[in-house]
């Protein structure tokens, strides 16, 4: 057998494509082609197929009038002066204990537990942790380091603190950052 061929072989099931004919407005056409040209996708079947791929893992199927759900969690859309206006009225310290708290009850734990069958606490599930976090909006999160390193985030420091104090069951000490879109924090 030809190496192409044992390759072939060892395709996953979920790797295999099909091809399909469908029809859309031209408008819609329209608008997939714009943002193909402007390097969104490298084609407008993979545009398509990768929308598609975003309606299952966001269960769009789900969303209604009363929220938006994301497998079971219901997204809130809420202006963010919202939730300044919420943590200003907390001292660092309340932020820092309710983010202790939230660490604690935290579904992302139980996400990396029963779907991903790892232990959030362990330094190897870090980064999987990181990027389910950053996935559900608190910024961007590197590690570098013994640091996190957190861009745009949406949490004030203190809370970010508490909570990765308790998801990761690790002490951790803010590092003062000239830069108030940046948190930094560092492994005690």
């Amino acid at each position: 057998m030809s190496s192409k061929g044992k390759k072939g072989s060892r395709r996953r099931k979920e790797d295999t494509k099909d091809i399909i004919s469908v029809t859309i407005s031209l408008s819609l056409k329209n608008r997939i082609d714009k943002l193909v040209e402007q390097g969104a996708s490298r084609s407008r079947a993979q545009l398509i197929e990768d929308a598609v791929r975003w309606y299952l893992d966001f269960s769009v199927n789900k969303w209604g009038e009363r929220g938006l759900y994301v497998n079971d969690v219901r997204v809130l859309l809420e202006p963010e002066t919202i939730s300044s206006v919420f943590f200003s009225t907390l001292t660092p310290n309340d932020q820092y204990e309710l983010g202790k708290t939230s660490g604690k009850q935290a579904p992302i734990a139980d996400v990396v537990r029963i779907i991903h069958g790892q232990d959030p606490t362990e330094p190897a599930s870090r980064q999987l942790v990181f990027k389910l976090l950053q996935e559900a909006g608190w910024g961007s999160i590197r590690l570098q380091d013994d640091k996190i390193v957190i861009g745009s985030p949406f949490y004030p420091g203190a809370f970010i603190r508490g909570y990765l104090e308790s998801l990761l069951n690790s002490n951790l000490d803010i590092i003062e950052t000239n830069v108030k879109e940046t948190v930094a924090l560092r492994f005690g």
